[in-house]
């Protein structure tokens, strides 16, 4: 069994380093209209669906080690950048931080059922769900992301 979740955590340490450059190439070279900008009513700007899917991705993992953070959902999104800057180290911190979570977890904490503070969906799941929704959760948003730029960069060229 170590041998297999040494590997899982390998495998899960790549993925959301992935996920991270892929947050950076779109907030690259974006300044902060463009990462603020949303393409129209109750949708959200990429400064928020970074700032949202990286403290997603820490309440995730720290649910599943039994050590949930605290977190203040709502604020993600009011979130704004001024600069890719802002985004850029905010992704940076938590990619020096997820190694260390990952590394954390045992297989007792991949099996044991874990709730998270405040979960506004009242969900109780085993440890390994938890971190596999912290990949599927940034996917999601990283294909917002990904369109958002998109719609904007069509918007400024007059496109759209």
């Amino acid at each position: 069994m170590a041998d297999a979740l040494m590997t899982f955590r390998e495998g899960m340490k790549s993925i959301l380093a992935e996920h991270h450059q892929d947050m950076r190439e779109l907030v690259k070279g974006l300044d902060s209209a463009g990462l603020n900008w949303t393409p129209g009513p109750e949708t959200n700007s990429i400064a928020v669906l970074v700032t949202h899917s990286l403290g997603a991705e820490h309440s995730l993992l720290t649910t599943a080690l039994g050590d949930p953070i605290d977190r203040d959902r709502e604020s993600e999104f009011q979130a704004r950048a001024d600069s890719e800057g802002d985004l850029i180290q905010m992704i940076d911190r938590l990619d020096g931080n997820m190694p260390g979570l990952i590394d954390r977890l045992t297989a007792e904490d991949l099996d044991a059922e874990r709730t998270r503070p405040n979960d506004r969906l009242g969900r109780a799941r085993q440890g390994i769900w938890w971190v596999l929704h912290a990949v599927e959760h940034n996917r999601e948003h990283i294909g917002q992301m990904a369109l958002t730029r998109q719609l904007y960069e069509q918007q400024q060229l007059g496109t759209a």
